[in-house]
């Protein structure tokens, strides 16, 4: 091999934030946000000659390097990676925008790019949910997009380019764990009912851009009610969004932050009545997923 082909480059990875459970669809349905967390790691050009960012061979990766326990890292050593990664992200931790989710992802495209010189989006979705527990938290950072995750199956759909989304975000954090365990072991029938066809009807009309059938379908008793007890300001925030002619508003992830899908004419007011109670961003939809930085 030559001293060329073992040439170290700067690699890059970027890995979209998510919101999942989106209403009625609990533990299936995510959209992917264009906040980013990013990657950066030493690759080999003869192992990544298409994941370089046309950095010189010479060129040093800097030392913010994270910890054994970072998700990223866990994720990047799982699926086989080796040496050092340093992170950044807009992402904020414990607001069930998908954190973890992302840095799971990020960290074992990284190691599928270190490895093979490619993304395998479908192994790193495995990698990446074994680790995240539920599919519907890692697919959105994967394949961007509207995903729809069961049965071991993900499907991307594309969200009508007129819809933005707007992000409330109090400073509190939610445990996902212990708000989980608040969620009852069995429902009456008449809730999953509910729930499923709310599921189907959401799926289809983001599907077929009929917009007026999302605030319906957006609808839920399985989850969303339980979780809002402990957050009386993200209820409060839900129902202003709804109040203020928001397309449809959910709980995002276990919370705290709410969600609401909003045309492009109505987002800046939207968020200028929520930014009263808390912080907002007006975010795209990241259409793309986990990619290469080029």
């Amino acid at each position: 091999m030559s001293i060329a082909a073992r040439t170290l480059l700067r690699v890059r990875i970027v890995a979209p934030a998510s919101t999942a459970n989106i209403g009625s669809g609990f533990d299936c349905l995510g959209l992917a946000l264009d906040l980013s967390f990013e990657l950066t790691f030493s690759g080999s050009s003869s192992g990544a000659t298409d994941a370089t960012v046309g950095a010189e061979p010479h060129e040093l990766i800097r030392a913010d390097i994270i910890g054994d326990r970072h998700p990223a890292m866990v994720a990047f050593r799982k699926s086989g990676g080796v040496g050092p990664l340093q992170a950044s992200t807009k992402i904020p931790p414990g607001k069930g925008m998908g954190f973890s989710g992302a840095a799971h992802v990020a960290g074992a495209a990284a190691a599928f790019v270190q490895r093979f010189g490619q993304i395998d989006r479908n192994s790193v979705l495995a990698s990446a949910a074994e680790l995240e527990g539920h599919a519907d938290n890692a697919a959105p950072s994967v394949y961007g997009g509207f995903t729809i995750a069961a049965g071991g199956r993900v499907i991307s759909l594309e969200v009508p380019t007129d819809l933005l989304l707007v992000a409330w975000i109090p400073a509190t954090e939610t445990s996902t764990a212990s708000s989980r365990a608040r969620l009852p072991e069995v429902v009456s029938h008449a809730d999953a009912s509910f729930n499923v066809g709310r599921a189907a009807l959401l799926v289809a009309a983001m599907s077929t851009g009929d917009l007026g059938a999302l605030r319906i379908a957006t609808e839920d008793r399985l989850h969303q009610a339980i979780r809002l007890v402990d957050s009386p300001t993200s209820s409060a925030a839900l129902n202003v969004a709804l109040e203020s002619n928001a397309v449809a508003a959910w709980l995002s992830g276990s919370g705290p932050t709410v969600v609401a899908l909003a045309t492009r004419e109505t987002a800046e007011s939207i968020a200028s009545t929520l930014a009263t109670n808390g912080h907002c961003k007006i975010l795209e939809v990241d259409r793309q997923g986990v990619r290469l930085l080029h």
